[in-house]
Order: C-alpha cells, then structure tokens, then sequence
C-alpha cells in the first residue's frame, strides 16, 4: 500500500510555492542591490552580510525545492 501525505506534509506542500517565490524574489531584491555600484560604498558589515544572506538563500532554495520534489513524489503515489 502506498504512503500517503501526512496532514502536516499536505500542508507543507501547499506552502512551500509561497515561500520558494518569497526566497527568490529576496534573492532577486540583494542581487539588484548589489549591481548597484554605490552598493559597495556601504560598510564592510553589511557588504559581507548580504552575501552570506545570497549563500543562505540559495541553501534554503535548494533544500525547498528538494523537499518540494520529494513531498510531490509521495502525493503522486
């Protein structure tokens, strides 16, 4: 008998489009921030902070999109 999504899946599955746009749209937002050349006239602090944010969007991008994947692969069972 196949497995079946869990109430909690089937709601983290619904969710997870919404936050994979809100995950790309700030990734969109520090990318237009950072082609701006007075952007590197900022403080060090918040140079490096928006990098690191860049590299932990893109973890958290490639994390949803797995999970999303997975969780549709179990739906489609």
């Amino acid at each position: 008998r196949p497995r079946r999504l869990t109430f909690k899946e089937q709601r983290e599955l619904e969710e997870l489009p919404g936050k994979i746009e809100a995950l790309e749209e700030e990734q969109s937002n520090i990318y237009k921030a950072m082609a701006d050349p007075g952007f590197y006239q900022n403080q060090n602090s918040e140079i490096s902070g928006s990098k690191l944010r860049l590299e932990s969007i893109e973890t958290e991008l490639i994390e949803s999109y797995q999970r999303w994947e997975h969780l549709e692969e179990i739906s489609q069972n």
